[in-house]
């Protein structure tokens, strides 16, 4: 196997797909700012985190086109441009039909972005590939923390949440100034893949479908949660959430050192128990420091469960892995684009705290597939996966 070597444009992969996770998150982390500032219910909150999730949903259809047509270069920087604008929208927006299209558009052009950074990769480090989109997706981790620091400098300077966005708007012209000479050329499609995906595979995608719900419940409304919960201010509570992407960064940290040792099933096993002890922390909690433990531990959980839940689920179907990744990127995309909608429904019926409750049972009804798909399959094969890799836009952070 020969040497990884990362040239420069696998730095400017790196750098972009970090800036496309900062803004990724940013809806999350600003929904509890635009309902206090345009007076928004719970629901109306939620369609902002799922405008982007749609965006990204539609993102998955037009890729291939748009790159055959145009070219690979073209669309990396065109996605990029189409983001920061979607980017740029949200802070002049006032009204909410503006910043609902802003989140569309953004959702959009960072989909775009998503994919085709990860195919950037794939295609330039061919058998080392993993080792490209894991280090990837530790950028991307590093990058929520960078968010959470960015909002609270802005807080703390009396500049708003918008200036932290603004901030990193520059980072696309900066790169393509020092890339621009730089090939960005796609291989021939591989064939398209008619196979059939056996049942035991859909379980295991219902599992995913579940854990990337209760990872868009906490990212889309921990803030919010943690504001009424304990009692804070929502720039306190969306500092809090710095715990829970610290805890999300080291938990993939090292997610990927056990994941050499361990079975992937045990570890997804192990995630889903750590995601439910924090839970069982967060959900009482009624201080900001019992609140921050609680989502520390969370983070470490879930961080996890989608990169170990896609190892077991395309190992599942491994004669069948295109078909099989682009199937877990509908799911998750679907989970993603749902999950905000309805916990933000049942808050605005009940409260945001008993709207959360999603997350335990999300967190149960994937134990219980994890556990079928093990029976039926048995230890053997499932302890013989490797870590692989799939395009999930949307998805925080899971750049794979």
């Amino acid at each position: 196997m020969h040497e990884f070597r990362r040239d420069r444009m696998t730095w400017i992969a790196y750098a972009m797909l970090a800036w496309f996770a900062y803004l990724q998150a940013a809806p999350g982390m600003i929904v509890p700012h635009l309902r206090d500032e345009l007076h928004l219910s719970y629901s109306a909150g939620g369609l902002h985190v799922a405008g982007f999730a749609a965006g990204s949903l539609l993102a998955g259809f037009i890729a291939g086109p748009l790159e055959r047509g145009y070219g690979r270069k073209p669309l990396f920087w065109c996605s990029a441009v189409a983001m920061g604008a979607g980017a740029a929208l949200l802070t002049a927006g006032r009204v909410e039909a503006v910043t609902l299209a802003a989140m569309l558009v953004m959702g959009i052009g960072g989909g775009l972005l998503l994919i085709t950074v990860q195919a950037l990769l794939a295609d330039r480090h061919g058998e080392l590939r993993t080792i490209a989109l894991t280090e990837a997706n530790v950028a991307a981790s590093a990058a929520y923390v960078v968010l959470i620091g960015g909002l609270a400098l802005a807080a703390a300077l009396s500049l708003g949440w918008r200036a932290a966005l603004l901030a990193v708007l520059l980072l696309p012209p900066a790169g393509y100034l020092f890339a621009r000479r730089e090939p960005l050329t796609a291989p021939p499609p591989p064939p398209r893949d008619h196979g059939t995906l056996p049942a035991r595979f859909w379980v295991a995608a219902a599992m995913v479908f579940f854990t990337t719900g209760a990872e868009w419940c906490v990212t889309g409304w921990g803030a919010s949660f943690v504001r009424d919960a304990a009692g804070v201010s929502t720039d306190t509570g969306v500092t809090l959430m710095g715990g829970y992407f610290a805890g999300v960064l080291a938990g993939r940290i090292a997610g990927s050192a056990l994941a050499r040792r361990y079975a992937a099933y045990r570890l997804l096993a192990g995630a889903l128990a750590l995601t439910a002890l924090g839970f069982a922390v967060l959900w009482p909690a009624t201080s900001p420091a019992v609140a921050l433990a609680g989502l520390t531990i969370v983070g470490l959980g879930l961080g996890n469960l989608f990169p170990l839940g896609l190892s077991v689920t395309v190992g599942l179907a491994p004669d069948h892995a295109q078909l099989a990744s682009a199937r877990i990127a509908l799911v998750t995309s679907s989970a993603v684009l749902l999950a905000p909608l309805t916990v933000g429904a049942l808050a605005d019926a009940t409260s945001i705290t008993a709207a959360l409750a999603v997350v335990p049972a999300a967190l149960a009804l994937a134990a219980v597939g994890l556990t079928f798909v093990t029976r039926a399959q048995g230890a053997r094969p499932l302890a013989a996966q490797a870590p692989t890799s799939a395009r999930r836009p949307g998805a925080p952070g899971s750049v794979r």
